[in-house]
């Protein structure tokens, strides 16, 4: 008799296939760009991985790890079809839907957003472009991208000309303006919100929905910034020229410490900046439901931060369940989320501490900065439940990362991330790719220092789950139904059944 199965039940492992390195500090120094912080962002296509940095776009073979190619963000937007150069906050998505990539990042001016488009599955191009005009005398900040199969989104925190945050716009394109032909704003709806109130958010994430958009809605998690909250709307007729934005609302539960302090290293220092709690990566949706994460004080280790993960309705915007990563004295911060429709997920996460001991043997001081992954299976609620230990990616090889020189290092803090990314490979769903930050080690960074700095770099991993790893919730229903029938014609039969759970 078939065993009945929980939703999501496990039966095989998951692991580190391989991995790679990243791009850095060094490497965009040595093409012209010498920003920090790097703004760490990738995705994963049908045979490539493409990573955007604050100074460069870099492309992989996504199995091998070989650079295939390496420009500064300048040249890759004029290459695009925008001159005048572009000024960092890339993103970058490989739809699923179509088979091309999209890139976000900065225009030439403070109030322009660019937008490419691939023609192909090929990162190396050709790509077309165009670009969003903000509303006049407003600089656009921290854009966000998303879609679905019906629209394109980008988010923006907007300020004035005194640097002063005024609140929100949501530029809802559909999806045929952008991939139909050459790049176009046809039919583009605009929304922007003041910040006036504690349910208009920062730092918009519409939902990144792999699962098709039937309805033509999309939901929307944002950062309250007066309320220490989450927020949620949601945006309708998104596949035309006349959508709609509903009224924000604080997610209930959603609340949380805002944890000020920097990240722990080993040296005893506390000068890494873990920003506020915005949702930095992509909010995914599966099966109804968003999952995001954030960094906030972990109330289960108090002192510290936690990377804190919801699952939030997509229809009503209440909360389901959420958890955190952290704990053991240790600074959690900067993850990012994928989830397919098998129901794995992985969160991509930074970790520092005081803790000076090598527990691992690979010579280095467990606190040191450290870029790890945590697997989890979806249960029947559409909460996580973890699967294996944590695994450990990539160590930082310097202890002590400052925003000051080695020979006079000063108290002041160090931004990092500002995020990182998990996404999962197109042609097979149960690979998923994260990439994130850590600190490489102390060097001259030609035309910027002539004594040492830290060194950012970033590392791009494959984790894979097995293909038996997890069951798709309505395979668990139907085995779970089989079971009951079974058991039941076996009792009746005068069998009774073992070994099998009601």
């Amino acid at each position: 008799m078939l065993p009945l199965l929980a939703a999501g039940a496990a039966e095989a492992s998951v692991t580190v296939a391989n991995g790679f390195e990243g791009g850095s500090q060094l490497i965009n120094c040595a093409l012209g760009e010498c920003f920090r912080p790097p703004d760490t962002m990738g995705a994963v296509g049908t045979t490539q991985f493409l990573e955007t940095s604050n100074g460069s776009i870099r492309i992989y073979d996504k199995n091998t790890g070989a650079v295939q190619s390496s420009v500064n963000m300048e040249a890759f937007w004029a290459a695009a079809g925008q001159p005048g150069g572009a000024g960092g906050d890339q993103r970058v998505l490989f739809d699923h839907y179509t088979n091309r990539w999209i890139v976000s990042g900065f225009g030439p001016t403070g109030n322009i957003v660019n937008i490419a488009v691939s023609n192909s599955a090929d990162a190396l191009g050709p790509w077309q472009s165009t670009r969003i005009t903000g509303v006049a005398g407003t600089t656009l900040d921290y854009p966000t991208l998303s879609l679905d199969n019906k629209g394109v989104y980008i988010g923006t925190n907007n300020f004035n000309s005194s640097d002063v945050f005024t609140g929100t716009s949501v530029f809802v394109i559909p999806k045929t303006s952008l991939f139909g032909g050459a790049p176009s704003l046809t039919d583009m709806t605009t929304f922007t919100t003041p910040l006036a109130g504690p349910n208009n958010g920062a730092a918009i994430q519409a939902a990144l929905n792999w699962q098709g958009n039937p309805t033509n809605t999309t939901a929307v998690m944002a950062d309250s910034k007066i309320s220490d909250a989450q927020v949620f709307y949601r945006l309708t007729g998104v596949n035309g020229p006349a959508a709609t934005q509903s009224a924000s609302a604080i997610i209930t539960g959603s609340q949380y410490t805002y944890y000020g302090d920097g990240g722990r290293q080993p040296d005893g220092s506390q000068v890494v900046d873990l920003l506020s709690p915005r949702i930095s990566a992509n909010v995914a949706q599966l099966n109804g439901k968003l999952y995001s994460a954030i960094t906030v004080e972990n109330p289960n280790d108090l002192g510290h931060s936690g990377v804190r993960w919801s699952v939030v309705d997509a229809l009503t915007g209440s909360l389901i369940k959420q958890g955190f990563i952290g704990g053991g004295g240790y600074d959690y911060y900067e993850g990012s989320i994928a989830v397919n429709e098998f129901g794995e997920a992985v969160i991509g996460y930074n970790r520092s501490g005081f803790q000076t001991d090598d527990t691992n043997g690979d010579g280095l001081a467990d606190g040191n900065i450290s870029f790890l992954a945590r697997a989890f299976l979806v249960d029947g609620t559409g909460g996580l439940d973890q699967y294996g230990s944590d695994m450990l990616l990539r160590v930082s090889g310097i202890s002590d990362y400052h925003c000051s020189t080695r020979a006079n290092p000063a108290a002041c803090q160090e931004r990092w991330g500002d995020y990182s990314a998990v996404t999962f490979d197109p042609t097979n769903h149960h690979d998923f790719f994260a990439i994130g930050e850590y600190a490489s080690q102390w060097a001259i960074v030609p035309n910027v220092t002539t004594t040492e700095r830290a060194i950012w770099n970033t590392y791009i991993a494959k984790i894979a789950f097995a293909q038996s790893a997890a069951v798709p919730e309505p395979v668990t229903y139907l085995l779970v139904l089989l079971g009951l029938v079974l058991a039941t014609v076996s009792t009746r039969r005068g069998h009774p059944t073992t070994g099998v759970s009601p």
